[in-house]
């Protein structure tokens, strides 16, 4: 047997503290934290709702349509071509419908994973720069910034598209700092792939960010003439990337403009791209728009970044004698404002065109928190901890019943919240204790900890709800009609969550033509779903309308074609 008795301590040595994880150890231990905290954020919740419309239904249904009809080169809606967005969304929820099975479930998988994927990316990218704990804190960030994980639990294209971009935007970087040519082979693939899920407007946002990126931080002087952009750009080899981008995107893109006799093209690059950055497509928002939409969309991550204005300012100032954490800093910076900018500039505005700013966020987050670890000044922390957890967080708790009573949620929702609430208290809990004890890495874990669980659990929880209010009520309308055995119409709306459950053409009312051909066609009994919105202009619906039932913004009407 072995002697299990410890060693003695000469007297006066210090105690011998347990050795620290090898660097490679930590680095495997946080991503394998990171991925399965992704999945656990990301995919529970997917199957708690049914469809919710317009965006949610419109590639669920349209990616069934495709694969129904055996077709993967041109993207449908109601079984007429729709042209607002490329392929590589359908492509991944047929893939997905493909190997498991037609369901909602399945249609939003593919972007789920997209979101979890992108937490770990960001972690493998900004830990040579910023270091394995800022690396770590930033993937955490960003799988608790609210916007990105509900975008990342409906099945639309901003969560692939900023997978896409942010795998672009840091392959490049890394490579500018000395990465393996391999950072540029993924650089170029993803942004290969962004063409296809959004079109040129994600690449043009990644070159746009990089060379201002290099514009600042260029050497004064000589030193930053032209051979130093030439440096930069047999480093970067964009014409090689470029032939890499197109030989991904332009076969489908040749494909789809011969299927469609160019109008694609027309659509797509003119109506859609050039029209919504010009406002004369929908979506138009006023200037102020995305200042609500950063704050509570990014929050507490958008708060907090704005008390280190102060060293952005100071880091635009430093340009060329940056630390290799200060340059991704910098760039995350640049990334951030650029967008913000850009879309703040153009008309057409909706939430989730910002969402590509959700990486740059979490590494200026990351970084930050790093920063708190490393100076450790637990104090304030403690008490503003120690506030929140004494009378912030019950204050919200005994409010909790008339904010839900005022926004129509449901008891079990507002049971859930609090539930869910108080796992988050918890965790604020330890890091208020960590932060007493001077332990700020605990206590900076606790909190981030906290913020992801938030988010993970908050989300799909809001999502249900939202159905059950929003969209459940046309899913029973739908049961009645094929009860009935009815035919049924849109009158002056459009709803791919329809066509998504009766899996069939649902003809859509907007002229007076439409109206005579449908209720002279097919067999009785013909139904009509008519939104309030449009029952509010049509003041009182006509004498041959019977309503048979109301759910929320949705009526029922039965039309006597003989009347």
């Amino acid at each position: 047997m072995t002697n299990s008795t410890p060693p003695e301590i000469e007297p006066g040595a210090l105690p011998v503290s347990p050795p620290k994880p090898k660097a490679g150890e930590r680095f495997w231990l946080h991503l394998l934290f990171v991925g399965l905290v992704s999945l656990m954020v990301f995919v529970p919740g997917l199957n708690g709702y049914g469809v919710i419309d317009p965006s949610d239904g419109l590639y669920a249904e349209g990616a069934r349509e495709m694969l129904e009809r055996s077709d993967w080169v041109t993207p449908s809606s109601n079984y007429k071509p729709f042209f607002e967005k490329p392929i590589l969304i359908y492509w991944m929820i047929m893939a997905s419908y493909k190997l498991f099975d037609v369901h909602e479930f399945y249609a939003r998988l593919p972007v789920a994973l997209c979101g979890a994927f992108s937490a770990v990316a960001l972690l493998v990218f900004a830990r040579p720069f910023l270091g394995a704990r800022a690396a770590f804190f930033a993937a955490l960030a960003l799988l608790s910034t609210p916007l990105f994980v509900t975008v990342g639990h409906v099945a639309i294209t901003d969560v692939p598209l900023t997978l896409f971009m942010m795998l672009g935007a840091l392959g490049l970087f890394s490579r500018l700092h000395g990465a393996h040519w391999i950072s540029l082979a993924i650089a170029y693939g993803a942004l290969g792939l962004a063409l296809l899920i959004k079109g040129p407007v994600p690449v043009a946002l990644v070159a746009l960010i990089l060379v201002f990126y290099l514009a600042w931080v260029r050497p004064k002087g000589m030193a930053g003439g032209y051979q130093w952009w030439w440096q930069r750009v047999i480093l970067l080899h964009p014409f090689l990337g470029t032939v890499m981008m197109l030989s991904i995107a332009a076969p489908w893109y040749i494909a789809e403009g011969l299927a469609t006799k160019g109008a694609f093209y027309h659509e797509f690059f003119i109506n859609q791209n050039f029209g919504r950055a010009m406002g004369t497509v929908n979506h138009q928002n006023p200037f102020w728009f995305y200042i609500p939409v950063y704050l509570g969309g990014f929050f507490p991550w958008s708060i907090l970044t704005l008390f280190e204005i102060r060293r952005y300012f100071s880091l635009l100032k430093k340009r060329w004698v940056l630390t290799r954490r200060a340059s991704l800093e910098l760039f995350a910076v640049l990334w951030l404002v650029l967008i913000l900018a850009l879309f703040t500039v153009l008309k057409t505005k909706l939430a989730t065109y910002i969402l590509p700013v959700a990486p740059a966020m979490a590494i200026l987050s990351g970084s930050l928190l790093d920063r708190v670890v490393r100076f450790g000044k637990t104090r304030p922390l403690a008490w503003t901890l120690l506030v929140f957890v004494l009378l912030v967080f019950p204050l919200i708790v005994i409010c909790a019943p008339a904010i839900c009573f005022k926004l129509n949620i449901d008891i079990g929702t507002l049971y859930a919240f609090v539930g869910f609430g108080i796992f988050v208290w918890f965790f604020l809990v330890v890091a208020t204790w960590a932060a007493f004890k001077k332990k700020a890495e605990a206590a900076i874990t606790a909190i981030a900890c906290a913020c992801t669980f938030a988010a993970g659990t908050f989300v799909p929880t809001g999502l249900q709800s939202h159905y059950v209010r929003c969209d459940y009520p046309l899913f029973h309308l739908l049961r009645r009609v094929v009860r009935d055995k009815a035919q049924v119409a849109l009158y002056m709306r459009d709803s791919p969550a329809v066509t998504f459950y009766l899996r069939r053409p649902i003809r859509e009312i907007k002229t007076l033509l439409d109206y005579k051909e449908y209720v002279q066609a097919g067999k009785k009994p013909h139904y009509l779903l008519v939104t309030t919105d449009v029952m509010q202009q049509m003041k009182e619906p006509p004498p041959m309308w019977t309503l048979l039932e109301k759910a929320a913004k949705w009526h029922l009407f039965k039309i006597d074609p003989l009347e």
